[in-house]
């Protein structure tokens, strides 16, 4: 059994055929490569704010540069998790524009353009369950 979410590299599998492969939680970021799902190809490292909210369930929350803000919920006993996303209009009838590495400067250039001749309005709510194995572990 896991006693935290921090120092951990996994497999996230979440509905709708996402999976995150790897999925490392470090101190203060997320980096992650989507393997499966609507934007495969996706790599992309953010920083974040957790916290642990009671024993055996930890929470994080980003803001992407994507405009989309994420809040996990990992629910360590079960190895399951709660998402919750808050997607930009734009994101959510073309995520295949945000496959590329957030790393990459011309990567980021193409997705301000996108955010800006985009609409924000209305969002599109992801509210779905997961599950996740552990790869390997910095801390146990």
């Amino acid at each position: 059994m896991i006693t935290t979410i921090l120092g951990k590299t996994l497999r996230w599998y979440q509905s709708g055929d996402w999976i995150f492969d790897p999925f490392q939680i470090r101190a203060d970021r997320v980096e992650y490569t989507l393997a499966q799902g609507p934007h495969t190809g996706r790599h992309a490292v953010q920083h974040f704010e957790y916290q642990r909210v009671a024993p055996g369930v930890e929470t994080t929350a980003w803001y992407e540069e994507t405009g989309a803000v994420v809040h996990i919920t990992w629910y360590l006993d079960t190895q399951t998790t709660r998402r919750f996303a808050a997607l930009p209009a734009w994101l959510a009838v073309n995520f295949p524009a945000t496959g590329g590495d957030n790393s990459d400067p011309e990567f980021l250039a193409r997705m301000r353009e996108l955010a800006a001749t985009g609409s924000d309005a209305p969002r599109t709510i992801l509210s779905d369950q997961g599950y996740f194995e552990v790869l390997s572990s910095a801390t146990t």
